[in-house]
């Protein structure tokens, strides 16, 4: 039995952050849906394709979620002993391994239309199979 690739969502990319999340979350966001119903935080695994404008023509960037939180680490300015990765002076929360920071972030920031189709979530663990309890005779 063969699972099928689910359909991709439709929608456009977010530089989503709010107060709270300390920087730019990448993300994706669904047409059709409003608020948070329709915000996807991309995920590792999470497939996603951009395209160059609406047409939908020009694919900019195809591949699978893989976000690493190493490059272009800067220390807070008055906290010097953390910090955090940035991109055109914003705070932000990983950059795609196989992709330029700036172009990254630059797709999102011009919220290029995009498919995504999530990765699918981890199954949860199961608890190991019970095991009978020995019945212990009393001796007479």
């Amino acid at each position: 039995m063969t699972k099928e690739t689910p359909a991709p969502l439709q929608g456009e990319l977010e530089a989503f952050w709010e107060t709270g999340t300390e920087g730019v979350i990448w993300s994706f966001y669904e047409g059709g849906k409003q608020g948070y119903e329709g915000l996807h935080c991309l995920k590792k695994g999470d497939l996603l394709r951009v395209f160059n404008d609406a047409s939908k023509k020009e694919v900019i960037f195809e591949g699978t979620i893989d976000l690493e939180y190493k490059r272009r680490y800067r220390p807070y300015p008055m906290n010097p002993q953390y910090g955090q990765q940035e991109v055109f002076g914003m705070w932000v929360h990983g950059f795609q391994r196989n992709a330029d920071p700036e172009t990254w972030a630059k797709m999102f920031f011009d919220a290029k239309p995009a498919e995504l189709i999530p990765a699918a979530p981890p199954k949860p663990a199961q608890p190991p199979a019970a095991q009978p309890v020995p019945r212990v005779r009393k001796q007479p």
